[in-house]
């Protein structure tokens, strides 16, 4: 099967401190995957390694189907390797106007088809009539989808995007974002996007990483990593989880929301784990439905939160519609939707 990239027991450390142990992972052609992961787990050092300005101790890295490094040794320059890198802070050349930057990775950059290629990826990132401009007359978010286009100009294998928003406020990097993955998409192109943003990993990307443990915890589609989680650790890194005690009997499991359908067999003690929004308020109560105390409200505008107190003394949090917020001191019954998750 072709692979644009893929990871076979990369291990690497420094110091005798490993940074990467045993990583294994496989992006497909045209895919954007999402390296997702808190600092200090190795993201930065797997794209180094990836880029070639590291070669891993152990393991092996294949590019389009080429090795190019293996076990300590580096088989291909990283200029050869066909990899694109978009880095924090777009790192663009100061000196240089727009195109010009665009153009650095290309051979022969005066040539008429140069000249084409630059204004292709221009008006891909939809920054036609700015390719005079320096660095410094452009705004963060622009700088990026110049930082962008200079990575897909010479039409790499893979693109590798570094935390590119790290350093837009929050306003701007959501449309920037929004941009950049329009414009991979349109290109066609193959990304591996590093993030320590959930949100931002779950909204953009086909496939998601997650890098725990210096090791790659789990490789799914957004959906399935959020719903089906493969370890309490990873649910509790991936989104918001509440965590309750509960007693597994198969496929279900009592605790103090009352009796939940599990999404996975478990018998015994477990802590069981659920999505805020999985637990609201329920409008047509019986004597058995769950109640507690609401202590305390969080209003996000078109929505918020709400912790609440159980008789068990454990605290959950609802995500609820903004109107439907209780005031503080209220008693509520609580209902669960969907199916929990349990973990020895």
């Amino acid at each position: 099967m072709n692979t644009a990239l893929e990871l076979r027991g990369v291990s690497h450390g420094y110091d005798n401190v490993a940074v990467l142990n045993d990583v294994n992972l496989v992006v497909k052609p045209g895919s954007i995957t999402a390296l997702l992961g808190p600092s200090g787990v190795g993201k930065t050092t797997l794209l180094r390694i990836i880029c070639g300005f590291e070669t891993p101790q152990r393991g092996t890295v294949t590019i389009n189907d080429n090795v190019v490094a293996h076990d300590g040794v580096s088989l291909v320059a990283p200029e050869r390797r066909g990899v694109g890198l978009v880095p924090q802070e777009g790192a663009l050349f100061p000196h240089l106007s727009v195109s010009d930057n665009i153009a650095f990775g290309l051979k022969h950059r005066r040539s008429v088809e140069t000249r084409n290629r630059v204004q292709e990826m221009l008006e891909l990132v939809d920054l036609a009539g700015n390719a005079e401009r320096r660095p410094d007359q452009l705004s963060g978010g622009m700088q990026q989808r110049v930082a962008l286009a200079r990575a897909l100009a010479p039409r790499p294998a893979i693109v590798l995007l570094d935390e590119p928003f790290a350093s837009l406020d929050a306003s701007l990097r959501v449309t920037v974002r929004t941009e950049i993955v329009a414009a991979l998409r349109q290109s066609q192109a193959t990304a591996l996007w590093v993030t320590h943003d959930q949100q931002e990993a779950l909204s953009c990307a086909d496939e998601v990483a997650v890098l725990l443990g210096h090791r790659i915890a789990q490789h799914a589609t957004p959906v399935d990593l959020y719903r089906t989680p493969a370890s309490r650790s990873i649910a509790e890194f991936v989104g918001e989880a509440v965590r309750v005690r509960g007693a597994a009997h198969g496929t279900t499991a009592t605790c103090a929301l009352g009796e939940l359908v599990l999404a996975q067999t478990r018998q015994g003690e477990v802590t069981i784990v659920l999505r805020p929004e999985q637990i609201e308020l329920d409008d047509a109560p019986t004597a058995h439905s769950p109640r507690g105390e609401v202590i305390a409200s969080r209003f996000y505008g078109h929505d918020g939160e709400i912790d609440v107190r159980l008789p068990s003394n454990e605290v959950v949090v609802s995500r609820l519609h903004a109107r439907l917020l209780p005031p503080v001191g209220a008693t509520v019954a609580l209902r669960v939707t969907g199916q929990a998750l349990a973990f020895a």
